[in-house]
Formats: C-alpha cells, structure tokens, sequence
C-alpha cells in the first residue's frame, strides 16, 4: 500500500477527486487518522499500479503538498492557534495524548509513512515504560 497524508481538508479533496478521475481505489487510514485527533488525513492506495500511474499519482501528490505547506504557513500568519496531538497507547491500556507541534507532525509526514510514525511512538512508549539500560549492541 502507499500512504499519502495530509492536514488540510483541500488538498485531501482535491487528491481524492484526483483519484477519482483516474478510477483508482483508495481508503481512509482511520487508525493514523484518530492518532492525531483530526489534524491529518491519510489515503492509502494499492501499489499495484505501473511506474507511470504511480509517478502521475506522487507528482500530483507533491503538488498538494505544495498547497498543504501553504495553508499550513497561512495558518501561522493568522494568529491562530492549532493543536496536533498523537495518541500514545500505554501497556496498562491507559490511552493518553501527547501534544505535538503541527508542523512537526507535518515534517515526520513527509519522511515517513503513518505507519511508521506509529511505530517510533510505539517504540518510545516502549522505552520509557521499561526501560533497557544495555547498549544497542547487547540487545
């Protein structure tokens, strides 16, 4: 699957109409989505496509990202303050909220998958929560 995540509702319509138009699949990542409490967006579509559909598709991508920095520095201008949060799953079941800059939940979007993010708060969860004192190297 690819991901393609995003923090403004515009540029998420306007890749979906994209995908629409060229009559690909996609769906919601609603897991990534309840994580950052509603502040980013994420469409996942199948990887089976040929290099060029997929080239057209992350070409058009970029352009939305292009906008999503736009709307993301317009907001800043605007005095308007905006919350991003990821939801960090404890080993007791406890579920809490860790406030999280928008823009920086933007810059790990943009080197990595949602997956991936869940998987590096997953694993700071880890450490902190039992902590391992050995080197990386005796693990």
């Amino acid at each position: 699957m690819l991901d393609f995540i995003f923090f403004h509702k515009q540029p998420l319509q306007r890749f979906e109409d994209f995908l629409k138009s060229k009559d690909i699949p996609y769906e919601h990542d609603t897991e990534f989505q309840a994580s950052v409490e509603e502040s980013g967006y994420t469409i996942s579509i199948s990887d089976d496509y040929d290099l060029d559909t997929i080239e057209e598709i992350e070409e058009f991508y970029d352009e939305m990202m292009d906008l999503n920095e736009q709307l993301v520095s317009d907001e800043e201008g605007s005095n308007e303050i905006k919350n991003a949060g990821i939801t960090v799953n404890l080993a007791d079941g406890t579920t809490v909220l860790a406030d999280v800059d928008p823009n920086l939940i933007y810059k790990l979007s943009t080197a990595l998958k949602p997956d991936e993010i869940l998987q590096l708060v997953n694993a700071i969860t880890e450490a902190v929560e039992n902590p391992d004192k050995r080197p990386l190297c005796k693990r």
